[in-house]
């Protein structure tokens, strides 16, 4: 299902449209998303208006508080991001158990380094997960 997962008419324009909600941010990263699904992690950049400033991808094989870091790293190198989204791509779905204390931790990293986490999408084949819903 998810190979063939196109983004939907409205897609949010770079420094232009706000993504102001998981079904933008799934817009702008079904753009990226790598076909087939492999694990990564991708992270979406905001301005200060939740304007998309930059779209960055790695390969998510390290744990998630170590990805969370480079995610930070990645958004400290852009002057207008202020905050940022995430989209973990897990081919085959894993435990859930531990996305509160994973959402918990990553919130508290990103608020030390000045920086706001919006939303944590989950891309697995058959299904998004919202993690912030399930907090």
């Amino acid at each position: 299902m998810l190979q063939t997962l196109r983004p939907p008419i409205y897609l949010p324009r770079a420094n232009t449209d706000p993504v102001s909600s998981p079904h933008a941010a799934l817009a702008v990263f079904c753009l990226a998303i790598r076909r087939p699904l492999c694990e990564e992690m991708l992270v979406l950049m905001h301005d200060n208006q939740l304007r998309g400033v930059g779209l960055m991808s790695f390969d998510a094989v390290a744990s998630f508080s170590s990805n969370i870091n480079h995610a930070i790293g990645l958004c400290s190198s852009v002057l207008d991001a202020t905050s940022f989204s995430i989209c973990t791509v897990e081919p085959l779905l894993q435990s859930r158990a531990t996305d509160t204390t994973n959402w918990q931790n990553a919130k508290r990293l990103c608020q030390s380094a000045g920086l706001t986490l919006n939303y944590w999408l989950v891309v697995t084949r058959g299904s998004v997960i919202n993690v912030r819903e399930h907090n």
